[in-house]
């Protein structure tokens, strides 16, 4: 009789479970806020605040211990974008790296991955709409950050098939 208790306690445990966590995972996108040059901590919090999940990265040999000793110095997506998550690159200090970001705003997708390839920098590509991008030379570069002329070593490319804005196209 006991096991059978348990059997039924077990079953009613699991689909309370599964009824509660029904909607987890399926956050609606929220605009993600600048955190970039905060403390971990209050960049933590803001994040939370706002309703996005978050991961830090960094943190050298002994990882992060005390999250108010590190700093935001990157993040993805950049701010002013939609997601349900944020990655946090940290470190104690953030340097700014010499290279110069080259301006590839209206280049073909794989012309400006192929140029930033060539200047020694790093990159990531996403669509703005958030279609995979499967044919690079389909898409065209709408923004980039960092900036042309600005120093980095990693360049966040936004693509897309028509970058034309409704007024401005006509």
């Amino acid at each position: 009789m006991r096991a059978l208790i348990s059997a039924a306690g077990l079953a009613a445990t699991v689909l309370l479970g599964v009824g509660v966590c029904a909607g987890c995972g399926t956050t609606q996108p929220k605009p993600v806020p600048d955190v970039r040059g905060a403390r971990l901590d209050v960049a933590e919090d803001t994040l939370d605040a706002s309703g996005l999940r978050y991961e830090a990265v960094g943190g050298g040999a002994f990882g992060i211990i005390v999250r108010s000793h590190w700093t935001v110095c990157a993040q993805s997506p950049k701010p002013g974008r939609s997601a349900r998550s944020v990655v946090l690159t940290v470190a104690r200090t953030c340097l700014t790296p010499g290279l110069i970001v080259p301006d590839v705003v209206g280049e073909p997708l794989d012309d400006a991955e192929h140029e930033l390839a060539e200047a020694g920098l790093s990159y990531t590509a996403e669509s703005v709409g958030g279609e995979p991008i499967l044919v690079e030379s389909f898409w065209t570069v709408c923004s980039q950050d960092p900036g042309p002329g600005e120093r980095g070593s990693r360049v966040e490319l936004y693509a897309s098939h028509d970058c034309c804005d409704d007024w401005e196209c006509w």
